[in-house]
């Protein structure tokens, strides 16, 4: 990647080919297990969630998984979750992290884990600067439980949130252990357009965030150019309120975004919504656009909707919907010249 031209996509053919790969859907094999959302979420203790409007398999993500930093699974196929559920009546209840510590990366949890990455597809990560130990939590995860096994071609979802809450020598070993899971997978790093900015200060050694706000386009590209050519990882997914950047070692693509309401951008649950998406997109075998377009599919869909309704001719219809309403969008006057 040794140009800074970016191709700018016309997203209607995209969300077109998606609206027809989304109808008449097939009972798929896959699984994905997902923490309960904050409000209208299904109790804990019921583990299978039902058919989610990808003829998928939901069901709750283990509480040793969640406290690992895992935010998602995609698993290529159901399988028994009982081992997994019965880890967490073994996580200590002393309130000491460093007990809770010693018991997910103990044999015990090591030993269940093992066979369990063998059958998994994609696992999405919390935010990193949000997680107390993340790091050696997830080299931990990667040292004993992915490279025994020798897993090839999973993929890896990571956040590393607001790098400016951490020291820059913490946020360069996070950057360095994320870059170890490409041996085993494809890595992609997500980031808003403010933590991107951000990293690249702490990457850059610059210390005023006035300095670097309200600049030109080009400026924040070549910033997150630069960003993706110091860490080394598969993908760079970049996005604002209006759009969606993604930089990869062959290509540089600009998404326009459908807006949505600035309270949905931050609400607790956007980015599982955003990963649900995305990953149902590498579960069906789709190319890494229309996977970033899923994603923000379903996250608008879900934003503007509330609680996601379980039937699919409800729910499936609600993604149809806010794809429509994405392409009429399109037809706006500011955003039709970038396509001409």
């Amino acid at each position: 990647m040794e140009t800074l031209n970016l191709e700018i996509l016309n997203p209607g053919p995209i969300l077109t080919d998606l609206k027809i790969q989304l109808q008449g859907p097939a009972v798929s094999p896959h699984s994905y297990l997902r923490r309960p959302t904050a409000s209208g979420s299904p109790d804990f203790s019921i583990w299978d969630f039902g058919i989610n409007p990808f003829c998928i398999r939901e069901s709750a993500l283990p509480e040793v998984l969640q406290l690992m930093g895992i935010r998602s699974l995609t698993l290529n196929a159901t399988q028994d979750l009982g081992p997994l559920y019965r880890l967490s009546g073994g996580i200590p209840q002393t309130g000491n992290e460093a007990d809770k510590w010693r018991y997910l990366t103990s044999d015990a949890v090591t030993n269940v884990m093992q066979p369990f990455l063998r059958n998994c597809r994609a696992i999405a990560f919390h935010d990193w600067a949000s997680l107390s130990g993340a790091s050696d939590l997830w080299n931990s995860l990667l040292r004993d439980a992915i490279r025994p096994v020798g897993t090839q071609g999973l993929e890896f979802i990571f956040y590393l949130g607001d790098a400016l809450t951490r020291r820059s020598f913490q946020v360069e070993e996070a950057i360095d252990i994320i870059a170890d899971f490409s041996a085993y997978g494809q890595v992609t790093i997500a980031l808003d357009e403010d933590e991107a900015i951000k990293l690249w200060m702490v990457l850059n050694g610059v210390h005023n965030y006035d300095s670097v706000v309200n600049q030109t386009f080009p400026d924040l590209k070549k910033k997150f150019v630069s960003i993706f050519r110091t860490i080394n990882i598969d993908r760079l997914l970049v996005y604002s309120t209006t759009q969606a950047m993604l930089f990869t070692r062959h290509t540089q693509l600009l998404l326009a975004r459908k807006k949505v309401a600035q309270t949905f951008e931050i609400a607790p649950e956007a980015r599982e919504h955003f990963i649900e998406g995305f990953c149902m997109g590498l579960a069906r075998q789709m190319d890494i656009v229309r996977c970033v377009a899923l994603g923000l599919i379903v996250f608008g869909s879900r934003s503007e909707a509330g609680s996601p309704v379980k039937r699919f001719d409800a729910a499936g219809q609600q993604l149809f919907d806010y794809i429509d309403q994405w392409i009429d969008d399109l037809q706006q006057q500011e955003i039709m010249y970038l396509y001409q």
